[in-house]
């Protein structure tokens, strides 16, 4: 007869469960108490029913062994941290620290696109959990945002170790089916989803998929079936980001990780923490996540930078006026742009609890959760404005770029020749479709004013053909103009910041 799980059953004489917090691939996770420690605890259980209805229970039994092993191993502020594992009647166990929270999910379901602090806040954290794993010879392989937990104070943690692989035995210690990709398709490679062998450019990759969603709202690809899914990851490219205030070096980095090609994304997790960390400047709150800079890890975590003596980054060059508009209370600080909480080591029961598939999720509260260099800066009273650093692009590139605009400047019957050029160079059909309205219009104008009788000026045609002609040349320069400043200029200066 199985052992039935329910409400105040005892594991191992000591793990009493207190409430169901979620069930997920690989089981089942409660809240419990340690009646040894008096603590709350997370366990995650493995059942005989779970086992008996899977295909190959043995193999999901590794899995589970493996996600203990690799979480257990794995010492990071991001990471849950494990304090126990074992065998019940029933089947199996695993302790977590519980840490009450929201997944990434859940919160942007909740607040829509992230303000451009926390979208680079949350992502360079999950990049500076990733190079520590990386590092370790270890790659997740299922990076999303249901197993990305944010506390109530802006810290990240990576869950859902479980299909982790070792990155130099992968086609051994693969623990599904041989051929059979595991992971999320909305997330997950195209080398991930054909079979082929796993790296740290794979968890890039669903990085930058997790990236493009906080920023955009929705997720990179969408299809109507899971088939359609995995087609649009494997061919189509993806779209630009929906929003004018990203910096040209972040949508950069964005689309870099989305490469097809694995060997033309960033070339390590750290590399992508490197390039987020500019844009991570004081964020407002988001929802009922806070930053409390008086609390225990931010006063560790600013004593652990005036001992290492490491200096901040500055911002990105079109990273600190973003923070303005998002709600942020000052650009970057000197010291604590880069550093911050990394949880509180005793969760608040006023915190939420992490909602959607996941449930409540257990996550790790470190005791040296200051050392991570990737977590979300303080907020409280305000920032030091710091100098925006000068234009990449100075007056002489500008008017370089803006000579187009000769022919209209020049001459109002010109306009079209100005806008032909940068529809053909910038492949713009709308472009395409002004130059030929322009050049409609002259055409005509010109018609109009040699159809009146010869040396009679006077005829309506006459007339209107010479002020059409006329009205063609302000028009035309105030179009160009606009055009220039708002869309061209902008073009060429992402166009320059990319490095392939």
């Amino acid at each position: 007869m199985a052992w039935n799980v329910r409400q105040h059953s005892v594991l191992a004489g000591r793990y009493e469960l207190l409430s169901p917090l979620g069930r997920g691939g690989m089981g089942q996770v409660w809240e419990g108490e340690d009646r040894q420690l008096e603590r709350r605890v997370a366990v995650k259980l493995l059942t005989e029913d779970t086992l008996a209805g899977h295909t190959r229970p043995d193999e999901l039994a590794r899995r589970f062994a493996r996600e203990a092993a690799v979480t257990a191993g794995l010492r990071h502020p991001g990471v849950p941290a494990v304090y126990d594992a074992g065998t019940y009647e029933g089947g199996l166990f695993l302790v977590l620290e519980l840490v009450e929270g929201r997944t990434l999910g859940d919160l942007m379901a909740e607040e829509g696109p992230l303000p451009l602090p926390w979208a680079a806040g949350i992502g360079a954290q999950v990049a500076a959990v990733l190079a520590a794993a990386h590092e370790r010879g270890l790659v997740h392989r299922d990076v999303k945002p249901q197993n990305v937990m944010v506390t109530g104070d802006g810290a990240v943690k990576v869950l859902d170790f479980g299909v982790a692989a070792l990155i130099d035995q992968t086609a051994l210690s693969r623990l599904t089916r041989t051929g059979q990709p595991i992971g999320t398709p909305a997330y997950m490679a195209p080398e991930q989803l054909r079979g082929l062998p796993t790296g740290p450019h794979t968890d890039l990759y669903a990085l930058g998929c997790v990236l493009h969603e906080m920023l955009a709202g929705e997720p990179v690809f969408d299809g109507a079936s899971p088939a359609e899914l995995m087609q649009r990851q494997l061919e189509q490219a993806p779209a630009p980001l929906p929003r004018d205030d990203v910096p040209a070096t972040l949508e950069t980095l964005v689309r870099q990780l989305l490469e097809k090609d694995p060997a033309r994304r960033p070339t390590t997790a750290r590399e992508t923490y490197d390039r987020l960390l500019p844009h991570v400047v004081p964020p407002g709150p988001l929802g009922e996540i806070g930053i409390v800079q008086d609390s225990g890890p931010h006063l560790y975590a600013r004593v652990l930078v005036r001992l290492s003596g490491t200096a901040a980054p500055q911002p990105a060059p079109d990273a600190a006026a973003p923070a303005d508009r998002l709600g942020g209370t000052g650009r970057a600080e000197t010291r604590q742009a880069r550093h911050g909480a990394a949880g509180d080591p005793h969760p608040h029961a006023s915190a939420t609890g992490a909602r959607g598939t996941g449930g409540h999720r257990p996550a790790a509260v470190p005791d040296r959760s200051a050392m991570d260099a990737g977590t979300v800066p303080g907020r409280g009273g305000a920032a030091p404005v710091g100098h925006r650093p000068p234009e990449p692009y100075g007056i002489g590139w500008k008017v370089h770029h803006s000579l187009w605009m000769a022919p209209t400047l020049a001459f109002g019957a010109g306009t079209w020749l100005s806008f032909g050029y940068i529809a053909l160079r910038h492949r713009r059909p709308a472009w395409l479709v002004a130059a030929a309205v322009y050049l409609v219009l002259a055409v005509v104008a010109f018609v109009l004013i040699g159809s009146g009788p010869e040396n009679d000026t006077d005829t309506v045609q006459t007339t209107v053909g010479m002020v059409l002609a006329l009205l063609l040349w302000p028009a035309g320069i105030l179009h160009a103009l606009w055009v220039n400043t708002t869309t061209r200029l902008r073009l060429l200066e992402r166009r320059a910041s990319d490095p392939r």
